[in-house]
């Protein structure tokens, strides 16, 4: 691709400063409290130009695995809550879990039939009244 050597320092600048932003983001959405949030800075696409670099790729992939993997925390912190909720306000919490989880959309959106399953499994494992 890039047989100059300005040419490939380039490009290896461009690659630095693309981790350097996709780090960035990382710690950005491991701050991130709502799914709206972590759904928008999820998507870090690579510049055409750092197709062929795997640090970039690898960068880009070390943000979409933040994101998920805040997700799957913020879900489980609001099913636990859902299950501590009085049992007045559980169908309350439950509407406000569809409608957050209703934002995972894009490169999370694969999360949202994670989440209604584990819902699921929280309300059958949840004590009669």
């Amino acid at each position: 691709m890039a047989r100059d050597p300005i040419d490939r320092n380039l490009l290896r600048l461009e690659g630095r400063r693309f981790t350097t932003k996709c780090e960035a983001q990382v710690a950005s959405i491991r701050r991130a409290d709502t799914m709206r949030e972590v759904a928008r800075m999820s998507s870090m696409p690579v510049p055409p130009s750092l197709y062929e670099e795997y640090t970039a790729r690898d960068a880009a992939r070390e943000v979409l695995t933040a994101a998920e993997d805040r997700v799957r925390e913020l879900v489980h912190e609001q099913i636990q809550g859902w299950l501590r909720a009085e049992p007045i306000a559980q169908d309350k919490i439950k509407k406000s879990l569809l409608d957050s989880w209703a934002n995972l959309t894009g490169s999370v959106g694969h999360l949202r039939p994670w989440a209604l399953a584990k819902l699921a499994a929280a309300e059958q494992s949840r004590p009669k009244d």
